[in-house]
């Protein structure tokens, strides 16, 4: 009896995922879907964990917004809410990053206090400060971008610095500069480049 009750109980459970299969409603997929757009992303993202005495301090995850990057971010932008302008008109034409910080002490994600935490891009004209360190509080919005960087847990940034924003990979470049990316707080200091 306990057989047959499963049985039957089992049937009536859909099995996978469900999707909306009404008329007039399309689901948006995700980044890891949307293949142009998670190959982009992919490129242009770098994480690194830092741990000292055993114990983690923090994890930080940056986006290059290179002009490949920005490209691929407007034409998801386009797909998932069809709005046409790009979220980082701060960052036109500069070098800028997104960045999300993930760590156990609220006191070691502030990247914007300069008294904790030092954010510099490696340039040919030695290291430049940011411009711009701006807070970006609608995790929802940018979870349709970044899933896998942002978390409940996280903070998120948007860092500009005032030099022009180039693609790294680009056949164009004669001399390939690689852009490297420096943050340095009293635990570690931790590079990022592409």
């Amino acid at each position: 009896m306990k057989r047959l009750f499963f049985l039957g109980f089992a049937a009536l459970v859909p099995v996978g995922c469900v999707s909306s299969i009404e008329e007039g409603v399309s689901i948006t997929t995700s980044p890891e879907e949307d293949d142009a757009y998670s190959e982009a992303l992919e490129k242009a993202t770098r994480s690194r964990s830092v741990f000292k005495d055993f114990e983690a301090r923090y994890f930080v995850h940056a986006t290059y917004l290179s002009p490949e990057f920005r490209a691929a971010f407007q034409k998801r932008l386009e797909r998932v809410y069809k709005v046409g302008t790009v979220t980082f008109e701060k960052a036109s034409g500069k070098a800028g990053f997104f960045i999300a910080i993930n760590a156990p002490r609220s006191d070691r994600v502030d990247i914007a206090n300069p008294q904790h935490w030092t954010v510099l891009l490696n340039t040919p004209e030695g290291p430049q400060k940011p411009v711009l360190i701006e807070r970006l509080d609608d995790k929802e919005r940018w979870r349709a971008f970044f899933p896998e960087t942002i978390t409940h847990w996280t903070t998120d940034y948007l860092v500009v610095f005032d030099v022009p924003s180039v693609n790294p990979n680009s056949p164009a470049l004669v001399e390939k500069e690689g852009v490297s990316l420096m943050l340095a707080n009293a635990d570690a200091q931790v590079s990022l480049t592409w």
